[in-house]
């Protein structure tokens, strides 16, 4: 019994000693919603999750986060997509060259390709997933401005049903950068110049033309965890 009592005493300092090298951030929903955002959309705070539609008139809906995270990360969150069309976009490690501590988006009357001239011109990590409406499979890539990718995966089948909760996390590590989801791995991939540190961006978009249906899903239990 001696024993045992030691060995679970050990382990127990063990966790204590490696949780304490980690630094844990929680993103209410709250605070998410006073992300500074692009597009045309609207929050809601309900229960213990934010509520991200678009509006009338959007190409996609941005939250953006007020400050850059570390090079290093794991960021967990729980994600539901609300309506048939919502393709789940998460940017990480955006940075805009020359933007020191600031963050600058289009103007609201930018037009499509405006839109996507800014967002091909930054340093990003690409992770879209929930494209069944886009007619394709979830994707992973490097952007390297102004039109290369680093490194571009893409999944053979969706994964994601409409109006269920996934488990999804996203980490960084040197040269390494993952997803899972429901604790499945989908992609792990080794990027050997990764980015350093930069701002989190978590985007939703819906379908346009003939059949407009704006995207809307729902986030809760967000964490970045890093040493």
């Amino acid at each position: 019994m001696k024993t045992r009592l030691q060995i679970a005493l050990i382990a127990m300092l063990i966790a204590t000693a490696f949780s304490c090298g980690q630094k844990k951030e929680r993103i209410t929903p709250e605070e998410l919603a006073t992300w500074q955002t692009f597009d045309k959309g609207k929050t809601t705070v309900e229960d213990d999750m934010l509520i991200v539609e678009e509006t009338e008139g959007s190409d996609g809906y941005f939250l953006i986060s007020p400050k850059e995270y570390e090079t290093d990360f794991t960021l967990t969150y729980k994600v539901k997509a609300l309506s048939e069309s919502t393709v789940l976009i998460t940017l990480f490690s955006v940075l805009q060259e020359g933007n020191y501590g600031t963050f600058s988006v289009p103007p609201i009357s930018a037009t499509p390709r405006e839109v996507w001239d800014w967002r091909s011109n930054m340093k990003q990590y690409n992770l879209t997933i929930n494209n069944r409406s886009h007619g394709i499979t979830p994707f992973f890539f490097k952007n390297i401005p102004p039109s290369s990718r680093g490194f571009n995966e893409r999944l053979e089948v969706n994964i994601m049903e409409i109006g269920q909760w996934y488990d999804i996390e996203i980490g960084k590590k040197e040269n390494r950068l993952w997803f899972k989801m429901n604790g499945k791995t989908f992609f792990d991939v080794e990027d050997t110049d990764p980015y350093q540190k930069g701002r989190l961006i978590f985007r939703i978009s819906g379908t346009t033309g003939e059949k407009v249906i704006f995207a809307k899903a729902a986030f809760k239990d967000i964490v970045i965890s890093y040493e």
